[in-house]
């Protein structure tokens, strides 16, 4: 609790900010949909966000060492809080694809700042419960701001303008908290072959987890708003969806520690992709048991890129941990670009139900993939197994405060552990 405490002001920050991002986020598929945007312009500027999420961790970092974190932050803080409300003003395609990718560049740097002042608050022996915390605060934040789409009206500025507050209140108590300039991450990553040689579960799993993922954050309000649901209902199944994630989570990942890690994989696949399908299904029995099925598919798919990195961790030496998740992480982005464009031509051909069956494919490849490694290859000794660590794709700074990197940072490369190609 005294390492919390420590960066309570700064968890404080990013609920309010994250809650911020999540109501822009469930917003603009609400307002889209009233104003007639077809899935597929839905779709393509719901990407926007992940290529600027993409373009953020390679160019923030530079622009950090060029002129400092303080100016830095205070910069991005304006101009993404400006992009919330340029969003409710001119409501065209285009530019919200802009704004779009702007608004990705933007929040990845607010978390490359942010993360890294946690990093710099936190001692070595406190990084792995301030990691989990944060990874927690990121979910309780997002669901918060799905329950503030019932505040106001998604017809007006009103609730653009609760996201853009909400973005520059969650600043006021980062820009208070005392800490001095931390360094900047230097994250490199490793090659994709090389990668798949050591983990092909963890690339596979990660892509696909991605496209569900993306999909699922950018059109998920449009299928509940296009599938008849007000705009409470909308908040309801979105909420739930979070929920439902926040509450399995860590049971997911500690049963994973206990058992082979590749088989609780391919069974939190196959039960989210379960879910997603009856929610698919359920449209026409009834919003309840869509309701339902958005809490059964949240309740597995938040674990998926958690399982595919430990599970790829599992396979390295530590002091390759930091190098890997990046990778990890830039193949999750990729996954989420590619996923609301295709999930959106696919809705306008076909339904929006389709949504919902196309996230659940994406789950069920990896659980398929999973099952295939298994009987190819041996699995990882238990003793081998390392903790599970819950992870959310925000930037590579938190990959710093990972335990695993923390435990094991200063060991050499020619520890016994080495990279070989596993399953």
């Amino acid at each position: 609790m005294r390492a919390i405490a420590s960066v309570f002001t700064l968890l404080i920050g990013v609920a309010i900010i994250l809650s911020g991002i999540g109501l822009l986020g469930t917003l603009l598929g609400v307002r889209g949909q009233l104003e007639g945007f077809s899935p597929t312009v839905l779709g393509l500027v719901m990407s926007g966000y992940f290529a600027g999420f993409v373009i953020g961790t390679r160019w923030i970092p530079r622009l950090i060492r060029q002129v400092g974190h303080i100016r830095v932050f205070a910069t991005l803080a304006s101009l993404a809080s400006i992009a919330t409300l340029l969003h409710g003003l001119y409501v065209t395609p285009v530019l919200w694809f802009v704004l779009r990718l702007a608004s990705g560049v933007c929040i990845v740097g607010l978390y490359i700042a942010i993360e890294s002042w946690l990093n710099e608050r936190a001692s070595n022996e406190e990084r792995g419960s301030i990691f989990s915390a944060y990874m927690t605060t990121t979910l309780i934040g997002l669901g918060i701001g799905q329950v503030l789409l019932m505040a106001g009206p998604a017809d007006n500025l009103e609730l653009f303008a609760l996201a853009s507050v909400l973005l520059s209140l969650g600043l006021v108590p980062v820009a208070l908290t005392e800490v001095k300039e931390p360094p900047i991450v230097e994250a490199g990553r490793l090659g994709l072959r090389k990668l798949y040689a050591i983990s092909p579960l963890g690339v596979v799993a990660c892509i696909f987890a991605g496209l569900g993922s993306g999909s699922f954050w950018g059109l998920g309000p449009v299928f509940a708003s296009a599938i008849g649901l007000d705009k409470g209902g909308v908040a309801t199944f979105m909420s739930l969806t979070i929920l439902g994630g926040i509450v399995m989570l860590w049971p997911v990942g500690r049963f994973s520690d206990g058992h082979e890690r590749r088989k609780v994989l391919a069974w939190a696949c196959a039960l989210a992709s379960v879910g997603a399908l009856a929610a698919a299904i359920a449209v026409g029995y009834g919003f309840i048991w869509v309701m339902i099925g958005g809490f059964a598919y949240g309740s597995f798919a938040f674990s998926m890129y958690s399982l595919a990195a430990a599970h790829t961790i599992d396979h390295l030496d530590r002091s390759h941990v930091l190098e890997v998740t990046s990778t990890l992480q830039l193949l999750w982005a990729v996954g989420a670009i590619i996923g609301p464009i295709v999930a959106g031509v696919l809705m306008q051909r076909l339904g929006p139900e389709t949504l919902m069956m196309f996230v659940a494919a994406t789950a069920l490849v990896p659980a398929v993939f999973a099952r295939y490694r298994m009987a190819v290859s041996e699995s990882v000794p238990m003793e081998d197994q390392g903790d599970f660590v819950p992870q959310f794709v925000t930037s590579p700074a938190a990959l710093e405060m990972h335990p695993d990197e923390i435990a094991d940072g200063g060991e050499s490369e020619e520890s016994e552990k080495t990279e070989e190609p596993q399953p």
